[in-house]
């Protein structure tokens, strides 16, 4: 019996498994990092924000919030208003308005 150096080839099994595996990486991907990034949902944050604090544009900082290796906590945006320093922000949640 021949051994074949270059394996079995490519089976339908290992290519469902490797799209099933691309997948859930790019749906993780996106639910951690995908607002920011995605033009629409920052914009509508940024409004939301400016919204909350008076509408100035001028008066507020927008943060993306995710898990990472020092804290775990669900992906959200916090807006912080520059006039109260000492406030913690307001949580807009993931999915702000659009």
């Amino acid at each position: 019996m021949g051994v074949s150096a270059i394996g079995q080839g490519l089976r339908a099994a290992s290519v469902r498994h490797a799209l099933a595996t691309l997948l859930v990486f790019f749906a993780l991907f996106s639910y951690f990092y995908g607002p920011p990034l995605t033009e629409k949902l920052a914009r509508s944050a940024h409004a939301e924000c400016n919204r909350m604090t008076g509408a100035t544009y001028r008066t507020y900082t927008l943060e993306w919030r995710t898990t990472t290796y020092s804290s775990v906590s669900r992906p959200h945006w916090v807006c912080h208003d520059l006039r109260e320093p000492l406030d913690a922000g307001n949580d807009l949640g993931w999915w702000t308005g659009i």
